[in-house]
């Protein structure tokens, strides 16, 4: 995604890498013409081009601009429709919308295998076959076939005796971007303020 992105022309002198393939050779300077992984405004700058694009494309693709807007996390996009034929609408303007900017969508999911028909082998993420069985985006296992998501803890890790530091750690293993596990985090919460309350050490 980054690389499709193209920086100001006078903001390209600072994206040099200078660089010779053994100490004989003179140093080559190299100067990056687009936005480059590691420094630090380019998940800024991804966004914000993203959301330009949906600003620019809003009345030409209504269905698409909300998802690109509220469902966008940097280059993945979690959405969904109640229908299939609004979603194949939605897919088909995400398409259109996404290629207008230079951005060519891949690993396509979906729960339904209507929506994926049209989408070329290569681009698609999840198969529908006997060996697909997990989606993993944005730290969440998700199983298309069964619409469901699942979330995994090795309890085996859970010491014999708990700390006050392992209580915490194992906790704060608990990720839920979605909020779903909140009622079972809540508990743990309360119990390490119990914790924290008791003036317990940490080890």
């Amino acid at each position: 995604m980054f690389r499709q992105i193209k920086v100001q022309e006078h903001q390209q002198e600072f994206l040099r890498i200078l660089w010779r393939s053994s100490p004989e050779e003179d140093i080559v300077s190299y100067r990056l013409k687009t936005v480059t992984y590691g420094t630090k405004p380019a998940p800024y700058l991804a966004t914000r081009c993203l959301l330009q694009l949906a600003h620019e494309g809003k009345n030409k693709y209504p269905l698409a601009t909300p998802v690109i807007e509220n469902s966008t996390y940097m280059d993945d996009i979690l959405s969904g429709a109640n229908d299939i034929t609004t979603a194949k609408e939605m897919q088909r303007q995400l398409i259109s919308l996404m290629k207008e900017g230079c951005f060519h969508l891949y690993k396509w999911s979906a729960n339904s295998e209507e929506l994926l028909k049209d989408v070329p082998t290569e681009n698609k993420e999840f198969l529908f076959n006997e060996n697909d069985e997990l989606v993993k985006t944005l730290g969440l296992s998700w199983r298309p076939r069964e619409d469901t998501f699942m979330y995994q803890m090795n309890l085996q890790e859970v010491p014999v005796a708990i700390t006050k530091r392992t209580a915490l750690s194992f906790i704060s293993k608990l990720y839920d971007p979605l909020g779903l596990l909140q009622p079972i985090i809540i508990k743990a919460k309360m119990m390490i303020q119990k914790i924290w309350l008791l003036k317990i050490d940490w080890d």
